[in-house]
């Protein structure tokens, strides 16, 4: 046999291999559980996402204003040094952020309505506590409040999380669109294209056991603040 012939023969096998290669790395494994990346962008023609760095706005002096401490960092905001979790009575707020200039705090706002009734100064009856470093840098994936593409509103469970079948829990609870309807459940934000997804369910009622929470569908993600 030539040298040449041999040299195509090696060739022709080099091909062949690098193949084989590229097909087993371009397909998942069957079987294989699907992870955050696996989820694909939003559909063409949704917006980006709009990454939000939420400032405390002065307070109108048509907002109330209430008496109370705060004990620990935000759990809700917990990559913010300057976001508490206080309390008025037996009444807990959290986030609550300290207003620039000022020795008052700014609890229960929404940015997107700087003039939402919710919202009220606190005026501090006892110093902040020293502040606690978060763990682990932040990533970019967080937000203390989001809201989806439908206008859904959705902020970070500061207590127990639900539980899906699967061992997931859900980071998020939506407030229902209509009154008396049934709030949603963010269990995974993907932040893997210029608009936001979230992976969102419900809980469902289950004849045999306790009430579950289950995945059922992605939607885009309007808003994000952080």
């Amino acid at each position: 046999m030539t040298r040449a012939k041999i040299r195509i023969i090696l060739l022709v096998l080099v091909v062949a291999i690098l193949l084989v290669l590229a097909a087993l790395f371009a397909f998942p494994k069957t079987g294989q559980a699907p992870t955050a990346a696996d989820h694909q962008g939003a559909p063409a023609g949704v917006p980006p996402t709009k990454v939000v760095t939420y400032v405390p706005p002065a307070p109108a002096t048509s907002t109330p204003v209430e008496q109370g401490s705060c004990w620990t960092n935000s759990i809700a905001a917990p990559f913010r040094a300057d976001a508490w979790r206080c309390s008025v009575g037996n009444s807990i707020s959290d986030p609550c952020f300290n207003i620039p200039g000022s020795n008052d705090l700014l609890c229960n706002m929404d940015p997107a309505i700087p003039d939402a009734t919710s919202s009220f100064v606190l005026k501090l009856t006892s110093p902040l506590p020293k502040p606690q470093a978060a763990q682990g840098s932040a990533p970019s994936d967080w937000a203390w409040l989001l809201e989806l593409a439908d206008g859904t509103r959705c902020a970070p469970f500061t207590g127990t999380m639900p539980i899906a079948e699967g061992g997931i829990s859900a980071s998020y609870g939506c407030a229902p669109k209509t009154p008396g309807g049934e709030g949603l459940l963010i269990f995974n934000l993907n932040e893997n294209s210029s608009t936001w997804t979230a992976d969102v369910g419900q809980i469902v009622a289950n004849s045999s056991s306790m009430p579950v929470a289950v995945e059922q569908g992605t939607i885009p993600v309007a808003t994000v603040w952080q």
